[in-house]
């Protein structure tokens, strides 16, 4: 493995256009990989004590990825020992702390030649408690990454670090801005990352989550273990799903004490190479079966060009009066009221109150 300096300076060019643009990552990912000689890369994430998975590879490590996991690699990798150098020293070159005999010898190393690969270099680009190790893979019959490429492997890192809170911190504005824009729907939402635990909620979920339904330590936790499971359950699949489908995925009730249960709802957003360096990657979005969802007048005049008598009379009418008790109750003549009824029908596309009232229902702004 040998960098080749002009190469990867283009490549660390792409990087910075990845964090405007998700859909580059991979493709500034395969350049930064060829321009260091070696076979491939990828980033591998720590999902509890020796196991890890890969939030992101180059085509190149398909196979392996596939043999990696297939035969439990995942949860065994040898290359864990490296973790605590590689927090201090944020570059480590796997041949300084593993001796030949284990290269030789160990099962996890044996296993690696099957696919060509034989020692690595591993970068800590981790942010916050969000961790993350990019891996440059080195060929079985290549030559170990030389003494004066650190400083290409080093700058490597720094570049991927820099990209990632950058990605980081304008996703996060995406999502505050879809949370508010919640709110203002009237809308409760909790949003999370690709590991489940809840990043941000908005003030209207914050008021239906307390008492025994509550969210504890980046988790929902129901009043039912059961519905806690279920919970989680729905949340795996949202945020594993492919792309935006989400057609495998079904209602979860959240019960409460006196009260109807919670509807929860669960969406995927986001392409999954944006993922890896992503603020959030699904959201929750929670309806209260309890709650008297209340249009606004200038809702309906926006949605159906309704005039303002218009709208306020539509509400009286999905609401269940007849033309006689809006008359009466609002001194307004008879006949101005089957007026507005009938214009009003005639706007929404509906011909009776039943209708008229199951599409307001749908309506959450």
């Amino acid at each position: 493995m040998r960098v080749n300096a002009g190469s990867l300076a283009q490549a660390l060019d792409q990087v910075q256009a990845a964090v405007f643009e998700p859909s580059l990552w991979l493709p500034a990912i395969e350049a930064i990989s060829a321009a260091s000689g070696s076979v491939g890369a990828n980033i591998m994430e720590p999902t509890g004590r020796g196991a890890f998975g890969a939030a992101l590879c180059t085509d190149t490590l398909g196979d392996l990825l596939e043999g990696y996991l297939r035969e439990e690699w995942n949860v065994r990798d040898f290359r864990a020992q490296l973790l605590r150098p590689l927090q201090q020293s944020g570059v480590v070159q796997e041949t300084k702390f593993v001796s030949k005999a284990q290269f030789d010898q160990h099962e996890y190393y044996k296993f690696l030649r099957k696919y060509g690969i034989r020692d690595s270099v591993l970068m800590d680009v981790s942010s916050g408690k969000d961790e993350l190790y990019f891996v440059l893979q080195n060929g079985a019959s290549q030559d170990s990454p030389a003494p004066e490429d650190m400083p290409h492997f080093h700058a490597i890192r720094t570049r991927l670090l820099t990209a990632s809170h950058l990605a980081r911190h304008i996703d996060a504005s995406k999502v505050t801005g879809m949370a508010a824009a919640f709110e203002t729907s009237n809308i409760a939402c909790i949003f999370f990352n690709r590991k489940g635990l809840v990043t941000l909620t908005n003030p209207k979920a914050d008021a239906l989550f307390k008492g025994g339904l509550r969210i504890s330590r980046g988790g929902v936790r129901a009043c039912l273990a059961s519905e806690t499971a279920r919970f989680n359950q729905e949340l795996k699949i949202a945020i594993q799903a492919a792309g935006h489908s989400a057609e495998a995925l079904s209602a979860v009730r959240l019960s409460r004490p006196g009260k109807r249960p919670l509807v929860v709802r669960f969406e995927r957003f986001g392409p999954h190479l944006s993922d890896v360096f992503s603020h959030s990657c699904a959201v929750a979005l929670i309806e209260d079966p309890d709650e008297d969802v209340r249009l606004k007048p200038e809702t309906l005049m926006a949605l159906f060009d309704l005039t303002p008598a218009e709208a306020r009379v539509s509400l009286l009418v999905a609401s269940g009066l007849s033309a006689v008790d809006i008359a009466a109750r609002h001194a307004t003549g008879y006949e101005t009221v089957r007026s507005h009824i009938r214009s009003i029908f005639q706007k929404t596309g509906t011909s009776r109150q039943s209708e008229l009232s199951a599409l307001f229902g749908k309506i959450r702004l």
